[in-house]
């Protein structure tokens, strides 16, 4: 994309230093209205690229709010790539800590219009930003591919749940040994397993099958309820899901719009996947890699691109409240 932009980068002091793009239009002639991207799980980089998944759709969605006029910070999550601390010490308030440090650092810049911040959390960063509103009020939220359920409680039983079904309805051989050797009951006794462990530690992490697992992070979303936060936001917001989104339920755009007390609208955008991109094939919990390493040239969905803009366009307007 061609896009006029002066990429800096940035660190922000948080519990660690935390390492950031500052992304700012080089055609801006005064303070900017600005947009902080809040990541979704796993370890991946500011980018939105790790572990052989390189979807850029943080830099991609940069580059795009960059066009429409906002400056935007992208930053490598605490204990990854270029920045400090360990991942697998680090919590989901020790998350939210680093993303309120990350808008306090927009406030702080000149080149940023202190009153029109926004934040854009997608999918674990759509649960996020409305923590982080509480703290550090902003001037609008996009919640995207986000779910208004727990975690622990409901997403990893129903995506699990979903991997096992499409294991057991496999055809031939493959099908026959997964029914005979009872895959699907060993893995649900496993899952279990692994939730009774984390949830009953202490320490911020636990070895689980030999690997080391971040039970911090996991016992603070066990004991989150999202509902109870996103009541608290009166700023605007606009939440995003895609129909063929099947690691977030689309409907949950609804209810995180519902949810809030302030002005709110939702949309779930036809075809769309968890990575705001157009996918009509039938798609499955156990093909998502390939299903999205098909998708690595492939622009963010348009429909997608012009509902944010629209949105923003109409906040940049009003006065700040």
């Amino acid at each position: 994309m061609n896009v006029n932009l002066n990429e800096i980068e940035v660190t922000i002091n948080s519990a660690f230093s935390l390492a950031g793009t500052l992304a700012i239009p080089t055609d801006i002639t005064q303070p900017a209205p600005a947009i902080l991207i809040i990541s979704g799980t796993g370890e991946n980089d500011r980018n939105g690229n790790g572990k052989g998944l390189n979807v850029n759709i943080y830099k991609d969605l940069a580059d795009i709010l960059g066009k429409m006029g906002f400056v935007t910070l992208r930053y490598d999550k605490r204990g990854t790539h270029a920045s400090g601390g360990d991942f697998n010490e680090t919590g989901l308030w020790d998350l939210v800590d680093d993303s309120i440090a990350c808008v306090q650092f927009l406030k702080s810049r000149q080149e940023v219009d202190p009153h029109r911040i926004f934040i854009f959390g997608h999918s674990e960063g759509a649960s996020i930003a409305p923590l982080v509103h509480t703290k550090e009020p902003v001037h609008g939220l996009m919640l995207i591919s986000g779910g208004v359920e727990n975690l622990v409680h409901d997403t990893i039983p129903r995506q699990t749940g979903q991997a096992l079904e499409e294991l057991e309805q496999a055809k031939g051989i493959k099908g026959f040994l997964i029914r005979l050797l009872k895959v699907k009951e060993k893995a649900k006794k496993q899952t279990a397993a692994f939730i009774e462990k984390v949830l009953s530690s202490t320490t911020p992490t636990i070895r689980f099958k030999g690997k080391k697992i971040g039970a911090k992070w996991f016992r603070e979303h066990a004991a989150l309820n999202i509902s109870d936060y996103i009541s608290q936001v009166a700023c605007p917001i606009i939440a995003i899901s895609g129909s063929n989104d099947i690691q977030a339920p689309p409907d949950h755009a609804r209810k995180f719009a519902e949810a809030a007390t302030g002005e709110a609208e939702w949309h779930v955008i036809p075809h769309m996947n968890h990575i705001l991109r157009k996918y009509e094939k039938p798609h499955t919990m156990l093909g998502l890699l390939k299903e999205y390493k098909s998708l690595f040239t492939t622009p963010i969905d348009a429909e997608f691109v012009k509902l944010l803009e629209q949105w923003l366009r109409k906040h940049t307007t009003t006065q700040p409240s």
